[in-house]
């Protein structure tokens, strides 16, 4: 299915494995498996695709949930918010307003992610921060690699542990705040001219800060 028009797409999606790659011709691209598992639903300037009623049902009472699957092309300058629950997500170039990912595994490759939650969860990946952002993990593993800091940061561990890797260039000063967990800085608090502010807060979780530079790998 082919979308033009779209500004922005929200999903609200369980029991779903999702792929999300960028669109060359500046229009959305859906595909679905099995066309009964999803809802979609146009609001605007807004495609709005959501887990179908009849599909939660059908999978309610299953010891092993049976998976749907999505895929999608959206254009990168496109935002997608919205939150999914049992399942797996593999994303490229994709910006992303904000995502709350609960039991469930996420790559992201180059994203770019205002408002990240990652409840008992498995996420790792790469991505762009272009202006102030804040990351929440409540339960779950967090691996970042930030490729660009342009604004600034938070990062908060309720529970669980988050690896941050920083650019080596990036300007930035480093404060952290410990309320029963544990903040483990291996850079240095100060880097470059320190433009930016990263705040690392944990309160029963493991929040590990390093850096990476060009002769690392990408």
């Amino acid at each position: 299915m082919r979308f033009e028009g779209i500004e922005k797409v929200w999903i609200k999606l369980i029991d779903t494995d999702v792929q999300i790659l960028p669109s060359e011709d500046g229009t959305v691209h859906v595909y679905v498996e099995p066309e009964d598992a999803f809802t979609l639903k146009r609001d605007g300037s807004t495609l709005k695709v959501l887990t179908s009623t009849g599909w939660k049902l059908k999978n309610l009472l299953k010891k092993e949930k049976e998976r749907a699957r999505l895929s999608m092309r959206i254009p990168d300058d496109f935002c997608i918010e919205g939150s999914m629950k049992r399942g797996s997500l593999k994303a490229k170039r994709t910006r992303f307003d904000s995502i709350a990912i609960g039991e469930a595994t996420a790559e992201l490759e180059e994203c770019e992610v205002k408002s990240p939650s990652v409840g008992p969860s498995k996420v790792k990946g790469s991505m762009y921060i272009r202006e102030e952002a804040e990351v929440t993990v409540s339960m779950g593993n967090l691996e970042l690699k930030i490729l660009e800091l342009g604004g600034d940061l938070e990062v908060l561990a309720v529970m669980g542990s988050i690896t941050l890797k920083l650019p080596e260039d990036c300007d930035a000063v480093i404060e952290t705040v410990q309320q029963g967990g544990g903040v483990v800085v291996n850079s240095g608090r100060l880097l470059g001219s320190g433009d930016h502010r990263v705040k690392i807060s944990s309160v029963k979780g493991v929040v590990i800060v390093d850096t990476w530079g060009e002769l690392d790998e990408v």
